[in-house]
């Protein structure tokens, strides 16, 4: 169901895409997909404390301690309120006061004048859904994600509708970022009132969560990777935008909506293998363990990265066929740099949910941020001269040199740890 949820959100978010651009243009579809990508990285950039949570309620579960994950759980979001009432009373001045247009590159005055109210919008939207996301940590964490794609389908499908109304109304570009926030919207609040009614009779008030020990000190070492899984994935619409121009947004954004799809399909299957890992850890399962992750590995290449590497061969012609007239000019260096990162990408996916499930990402939280500054110092350097590509070079470089080895490396470190814990 996860990947039916996702499946379903990809399709809608394809449908949207010609009617938006042939709508828009090529600057205003840019900017609205910079947008809609700060959206999503505020809404979701919890300090880490999301992560964090997810694995202290798998091991609580486990243990069949459901009233004290449940405490743990409202512990977490009321953090994440506070934090959200904090964005949302800086929305507007941070709108109307700092030079959105001049950053974003927009050039046509129409856009100009409509952008303050789209920044209101955004980080407004963004404000309200910092505390939703713990829903889906929960649902990873019952082992429950069937949940979460029902609810991406629904929102994905109220986003498409809002976004087509958008359309024939002729609204500005805040309505299409309004519209754009519904999916996470309703996919986070849906599912945080469904899991509510679901385990709402196990809830014990007198319950003491006695989790919260070290959670901040665990919280940030999730918070560098997340970081930086922002700045390589939903941000990246952004970065394109400040460095090469919103009007260059547009190629990689329909590039990404074909490519992302696969990447995105591999990092929701493989959710799942997350709190497995978690479970198998506590319960000392290392051949359970180290079968989930060999059938990741052959799920992640065969099923992703090769099917990534080949749909490079055709993108052109499936624009072409997907948008007709108003499909933006994309260079063939650009289809497959973007390709490449994509399948990149996927192969880091299944060493990163063994850390993850088994808490073992204190080196991963180091590189992060290196990763981080050397793509930043890149892509002032290679965004400007390369465009869309060179943004995406820039993010990818560090990710190979750094990432991807020690990530590997760990991974089977960590496993190598379950063995040897079983058989003491």
């Amino acid at each position: 169901m996860l990947i039916a949820g996702r499946v379903t959100s990809a399709a809608c978010g394809l449908i949207q895409v010609p009617f938006a651009l042939a709508h828009l243009g090529n600057e205003a579809f840019g900017l609205w997909t910079a947008l809609t990508g700060l959206l999503w990285s505020l809404g979701i950039l919890d300090l880490g404390l999301g992560y964090a949570l997810q694995n202290r309620l798998a091991r609580l579960l486990a243990s069949g301690r459901e009233a004290e994950a449940d405490v743990l759980l409202r512990r977490g979001a009321r953090w994440l309120g506070f934090a959200a009432a904090g964005l949302l009373l800086a929305a507007l001045p941070l709108a109307f006061v700092l030079p959105w247009a001049d950053w974003l590159s927009a050039t046509k005055p129409t856009l100009r004048a409509q952008t303050p109210m789209a920044i209101v919008v955004t980080l407004s939207s963004a404000a309200i859904l910092l505390p939703l996301p713990l829903s889906a940590r929960l649902a990873a964490a019952r082992q429950e994600t069937w949940l979460t794609g029902l609810w991406t389908a629904l929102g994905s499908v109220v986003s498409l509708l809002g976004i087509l109304l958008a359309v024939r109304l002729d609204l500005p570009l805040a309505a299409f970022v309004a519209a754009a926030a519904a999916l996470p919207l309703i996919l986070y609040g849906g599912l945080a009132l469904h899991l509510a009614t679901r385990t709402g009779r196990q809830r014990t008030p007198a319950a003491v969560a006695t989790e919260t020990s070290g959670i901040a000190a665990e919280s940030m070492l999730f918070f560098l990777p997340q970081l930086g899984s922002v700045f390589i994935g939903v941000f990246v619409p952004m970065l394109v935008a400040l460095f090469a121009g919103s009007a260059a947004v547009a190629s990689y954004s329909v590039l990404q909506r074909l490519f992302g799809l696969l990447s995105q399909l591999n990092m929701l299957g493989l959710q799942p293998t997350w709190p497995a890992y978690t479970h198998a850890a506590i319960q000392g399962n290392a051949a359970a363990a180290r079968r989930i992750y060999r059938m990741s590995m052959v799920v992640t290449f065969a099923g992703f990265v090769a099917p990534t590497l080949l749909l490079a061969f055709v993108a052109r012609p499936i624009l072409a066929l997907w948008l007709h007239d108003h499909a933006p000019a994309v260079s063939l260096t650009l289809v497959w740099t973007i390709a490449s990162w994509n399948a990149l990408q996927c192969v880091g996916q299944p060493p990163a949910m063994v850390l993850n499930g088994l808490g073992r990402n204190a080196s991963i939280a180091v590189l992060g941020w290196i990763g981080l500054v050397v793509s930043l110092i890149l892509c002032a350097w290679l965004g400007p001269v390369w465009g869309a590509a060179g943004v995406v070079v820039a993010l990818a470089s560090p990710y190979v040199a750094l990432n991807l080895p020690i990530v590997y490396w760990q991974a089977r470190r960590a496993l190598a740890t379950i063995g040897l814990a079983t058989s003491s």
